[in-house]
Formats: structure tokens, sequence, C-alpha cells
């Protein structure tokens, strides 16, 4: 057998502890400590020293299990490229190949698992344990059924429910929480001083309990998904866009995003008598607004828009800006910010419309089922992603997401569902 171990002179503790574990693993990180890179290395050792295994990487969506995919793949051609098969069936994007038999592969286990099921695993590394449907999971630990393998969960301490939570009194898993202060604390200077700067500032800038969760690694009790599970299944339907009819009204709604950014999106809704129905969803990666502005156009051409809305803030503004140069578009065009207003080309008419405005009316029309989203792994994600609180001294309202734009942009287009007369302003939420 190939005996390989790497050399890691600046090993934290928590690191060497993660490689010397056997079987099940539950890893809760805070952010930025280097989770990523040890666990690339503990699969890489795995696949290398133990001949004729087959281990899968799942994660919501495809993106998450891709980037764990990409540092095995990364760690395993500098350190032993030859142990890769090569010619036909050298590594793909979803499959990994050794020579001594071994496998590595990547699955997005959507909205129920069923993605996954087809496999017999001899390991399971869940990425973002957090953001997998609570339905998926019936799917996904029947794989280990025969081969008695192991399940390793990575993630932030969001769940205070469900089979991720009750693993934690589990004795099969062994549990390691990682606090980015204390990593912080060790690091070698100037990271040390830089990592304690950011963590001083996000103090401040998040609730107690975001911090905790983000940072500490600690589930917060008080801090709840605001789309539940059940209704994010009840309501991603969707399976393809129909067909353009005379006659048929589409919203387009746009959350941009500026060139070097992660990623915007736009969403386009079909509005129906009794609902309204999600056809398209495109994410848009590092566009100028002049990019983003001609896609919203040339998707106007194929739609002819009853109505654009779209986040004005920060760089949104250049593209709400050129759309309202644009004369396809001017009249249709309306702002909507997280901050503050409505506002459209004409500048008199103002409402206050504030973030908590634009998702409990998303949310009220998914309980009503007032709309159907398209089944999507991106935009399931973002709804899961979706957590509020109570602040402990002033009990404000605090709605948080750490991957929004899908969401964003299908909050408002829906905005123009409200309309029809739905009262907000008496609309809470109770943990």
């Amino acid at each position: 057998m190939l005996e390989v171990k790497w050399n890691y002179p600046s090993m934290d503790d928590w690191q060497k502890e993660i490689l010397a574990v056997q079987g099940n693993l539950m890893l809760f990180c805070g952010r930025q400590v280097g989770k990523s890179e040890i666990i690339a290395k503990k699969v890489a050792e795995y696949l290398l020293n133990n001949s004729n295994k087959k281990l899968m990487i799942i994660s919501g969506v495809e993106r998450q299990a891709s980037s764990l995919y990409d540092r095995v793949l990364c760690y395993v051609e500098a350190s032993h490229r030859f142990a890769l098969k090569g010619g036909k069936d050298r590594p793909l994007k979803t499959l990994m190949q050794f020579k001594n038999g071994s496998e590595l592969i990547t699955e997005p286990v959507g909205l129920d698992g069923s993605s996954a099921r087809r496999h017999t695993l001899h390991g399971i590394i869940i990425e973002e344990m957090q953001l997998i449907p609570e339905e998926a999971y019936a799917a996904i630990t029947p794989m280990l059924l025969t081969t008695g393998g192991f399940i390793w969960m990575l993630g932030t301490a969001w769940a205070t429910e469900g089979y991720v939570y009750d693993r934690l009194k589990d004795k099969d898993f062994y549990v390691i929480r990682v606090n980015s202060e204390q990593v912080a604390e060790k690091r070698p200077e100037p990271q040390r001083t830089i990592m304690l700067k950011h963590l001083e500032s996000e103090r401040h800038r998040l609730s107690e309990a975001q911090y905790a969760q983000e940072y500490l690694a600690i589930p917060q009790e008080n801090a709840r998904q605001v789309f539940p599970d059940s209704l994010i299944a009840k309501i991603l339907t969707v399976k393809r866009p129909r067909s353009i009819e005379k006659g048929d009204e589409f919203i387009c709604g746009v959350d941009p995003a500026g060139l070097g950014e992660d990623e915007g999106n736009i969403a386009i809704l079909k509005n129906e008598d009794v609902k309204m129905r999600q056809v398209e969803n495109e994410i848009t990666r590092r566009l100028l607004t002049t990019e983003t502005t001609a896609r919203i156009l040339a998707l106007n051409r194929i739609y002819g828009f009853k109505k654009i809305y779209v986040d004005d803030g920060g760089v949104g503004f250049g593209v709400f800006s050129e759309l309202l140069m644009s004369s396809d578009t001017r009249y249709i065009t309306e702002a909507l910010n997280n901050s503050a207003r409505s506002l459209d080309i004409s500048d008199d008419k103002r409402k206050r419309i504030m973030k908590e405005d634009l998702v409990f009316n998303l949310l009220s029309m998914m309980e009503r089922g007032d709309i159907e989203l398209l089944d999507d792994p991106e935009i399931r994600e973002s709804l899961k992603s979706y957590r509020f609180e109570y602040e402990k001294n002033t009990k404000k309202l605090l709605i948080q997401s750490n991957y929004n734009h899908p969401v964003e942009a299908i909050m408002r287009a829906a905005w123009f569902y409200q309309s029809k007369g739905l009262n907000l302003s008496v609309y809470s939420i109770k943990i």
C-alpha cells in the first residue's frame, strides 16, 4: 500500500486532531480558519493510502462540492500526481480516479437527495451541512449500509434541530468545534493582528447570535430559518419554463453584481390570475453594469416585461440608471433597495419599503401558495440560508443570509404581487 504523509510545519492543534480522527466526524468551524484546506488533505490522504475505496463529496449545490473537490485535486497533483489515472480516465469535473482503484466523486443532493442515492460508498463528506435539506439525509445515509463507511459533516453552527443537531448526541460521531477567535490568537504576525481586527469589526456589525454562529461555532436557539424546509419543498415545483404566449405578463427582478464581486441574479416571474410562477433564474458573474443592463434588455426583447425591479444600492444604481436611459425600459423600471424606497422614472412614487417588507411579502406568498419557484438547487440554498432572530435588548428583528442573490432577485419580482392588497404591516414571525 502506498503510504503518503505530508509535512505540515504550521498546522494548528485542531487541524492535527482532525487528521487523527477515525470514523464519523462533525466539524463546526468559524469562518476563514482553514477548514477546507485540512479536510482536502484528509480526503486525499485517505484515498492515497486505501485501495478500492469510493468517497463522495455532497453539497446542496454543485459549486460547494466542486470547491472542496478542486482542493483535493490540487494537493494530489502537487504531491503525488502519478497516483492518478490518466488518458481517458484522467480527472474530470466530478470524478477523480486513482491507480489504486479508489475514486472521489461529487454530487449535489437537490431537494430530497434523490440525485445521489444510486451510489455505494465507503465515505461521505457533506459540505455546508446546515444547507442540506432535512429530507435528503434519508437518501444519503443508506449509501453506507453495506460498507460500514464514515460520514464527515462540515459547516457552521446553524442547526438547533433535525439530523445535524441530533448527531451532537450521537456517540458514534466525533465532534470538533473551531473558534475563529482562538485560531486567530495562535496565528503568527501579521496574520494574527489582521484576523483579530476583522473579528472585532464583525462583532460590532453582527448580532450576538450571528457572530456566535459564524465565528464561535455555537448554534443559537433563538435563530431560525425564515423559510422552513417544508415550505421550500412545497414551493420549488416548476420543472421547466413554459412557452411564451401572447398576453403573458412577465415581471423581472434584478440583484446586480459589480465586476469582481461574486455574483448577481436575474429572476423572471410570470404573473397569472391567481399566482406568480417563476420561469427563469439566471446567475450573473463578474459582469460590468453595462453588461448586466445589456442582458436585461435582451431578456426584455424575449419576454416583454410588464415591470423591472432593480436593487439600485451600490453598483446597482448604474444598472438602474442605464435602464432609465433606454426607451424600451425607462417606463417599466423601478428601484427597490433594502434601505428606504421605491422609485421610478417620474420620481413621484415613493413608499417606505424595507428589507423586511420584501422578505415577508415573499414568505406570505409562499405560505398562501401564491407563488411557485423553479426546482433549482441554487434557489433552494438561498432560501434556506435566510435566518432571523430578535435582538435581546431592543427586540429588533434581524434577518441575515450568506447566499442571498437568487432570493433578492425573486423578492423584487414578487413585489409586483403586493399591489393585490397584501397588508404587510401586520405580519410577524415568532420564535
